[in-house]
């Protein structure tokens, strides 16, 4: 079993990930959301393909920031991906 004050921890957020579904930072209230994190002592996580470098710029501290490379050239983007825009 599950000692009580383990199972109590468990439903303490500490930490949130903002990834893995579309793009986090185009979150309109992203600052909002993470500030409110913030406020509560529970860390941000983000994730980003950095195709938005102005959002990138505009956010506030945040805990980690991951920027994540698809792939090392335009072409071997192009092959494996569905890119956004025509300058990739």
């Amino acid at each position: 079993g599950v000692l009580p004050k383990r199972l109590e921890e468990g439903f303490a957020v500490r930490h949130c990930a903002l990834s893995l579904v579309g793009e986090p930072i185009m979150y309109p209230r992203i600052n909002e959301l993470c500030g409110m994190l913030h406020q509560e002592n529970i860390s941000s996580f983000l994730v980003t393909n950095a195709q938005f470098p102005d959002a990138i710029r505009d956010l506030i501290p945040i805990t980690q920031l991951y920027v994540s490379v698809d792939a090392a050239t335009p072409e071997t983007l192009k092959a494996i991906d569905r890119p956004l825009f025509t300058d990739y």
